[in-house]
Parts: C-alpha cells; structure tokens; sequence
C-alpha cells in the first residue's frame, strides 16, 4: 500500500525504532494476554511471576515494569478485598524479579493505598449511619403510623427500605458521595502516579 506524503513525514520524524522498542511492540500483545490471564484469575500470583521469570531470563525485563503498570490501573476504591491484595501480590512478587526492585518502598505504597481504601470506606459508613439515625427520628412516627394504617388493611410497610431509600434519595447524601468519590479517586490516582513514575526510573 502506498503511503501518502504526511504518512512519510511522520514516519521520517518518528525515525528508526530501537530494537528495545521493537521488542516492547511485539511482546505487548503476550503482556495483555498474560495480563488478563492474571485478571480473570486463570493465573494465580506464582503463575504470573514463573511467566515474567521466563521473559525477564530471555532479556525482556521491561515486561515486569509493564505488569506491575497494568495491575496499578486496575486498583480502584471499589475493589473487593479480595481483589486488592490479589493485585498487591501480583505487584510484589513481579518486584522479586527485578535486578534492581525496590520491594520495601513499593510495600509501602501498597500500604498507604489501602489505608485509603479503608479511610474511603469507613468514612462512607459513618457519615452514611450518622444521616441514618436522623432520617430515622425523622420518618420513624410517620412510618409507625402507616405501618398501623396498613395492617388494619392488611398490607405491610417496609420501614427500614423507606429510610435507606429517603437517605439514598436525599440531596444530602447525593452532595457527600460526589464530593467523597471526587476526593478519594483524586488522592488514589495521585498515589498510582507516584508509584508509577518511580518504576519507570
């Protein structure tokens, strides 16, 4: 296929590409698929590191750092516990592999990460409980007495479901969760960031 004038041009400003770059190109491919091998649990965290040895022996260290880039973007406030220390562990032991690695910093990280995590949570709980028990007070003669009302006929009122629900519904709590979600992810990405400008130094 011919290539049109501006293709040249950028292709001539791009330039050569290293035989590194070249490599990253090829085996970025065998990374994802590896990867999401890894995500969906079909490789457990000994599994993952045996593969990235296996690269690493055949000079393709520049694999371990891209791992550990791919599990840091998957983190996330919402993540299971489960699902975080699966990818904590995935991250430490691909730092074992590295000549140079930095395992105590990088547990550090992964430290401070979770107790964001916990803040995020446990902040949302307790401002989540304290609206709880003020909607409460609030709804709950209001709700004893259509709860009467609807025995007399029979029917039964959920009384829990419409406090959930009103706190749930407020402008109050929609106001708090935009701001807390906003807050949190700003200071996890901030933290991603940092751990992934220091891997790739």
């Amino acid at each position: 296929m011919e290539l049109s004038p501006l293709a040249r041009e950028k292709l001539a400003q791009i330039g050569e590409l290293t035989e590194e770059e070249k490599a990253r190109l090829k085996y970025s491919e065998q990374l994802d698929s590896l990867m999401a091998r890894y995500f969906t649990n079909d490789l457990s965290p000994d599994d993952l590191w045996k593969q990235l040895k296996e690269h690493k022996e055949a000079g393709r260290e520049f694999m371990l750092k891209g791992a550990q880039v791919k599990m840091l973007d998957v983190l996330s406030l919402s993540s299971s516990d489960a699902d975080f220390d699966r990818l904590r562990r995935g991250i430490l032991a691909v730092e074992t592999l590295k000549d140079e690695g930095d395992y105590s910093m990088l547990e550090q990280d992964l430290s401070r990460m979770e107790n964001l995590r916990r803040q995020y949570r446990e902040e949302r709980e307790s401002t989540y409980h304290a609206m709880k028990e003020k909607v409460e007070r609030q709804v709950s003669l209001a709700a004893q007495q259509l709860a009467r009302q609807a025995a007399a006929r029979g029917a039964v009122v959920d009384v829990q479901g419409s406090v959930e629900a009103t706190i749930k519904a407020s402008p109050g709590w929609k106001a708090f969760v935009s701001e807390h979600e906003s807050t949190y992810h700003q200071r996890l990405r901030e933290q991603v960031a940092k751990v992934k400008e220091r891997l790739r130094t």
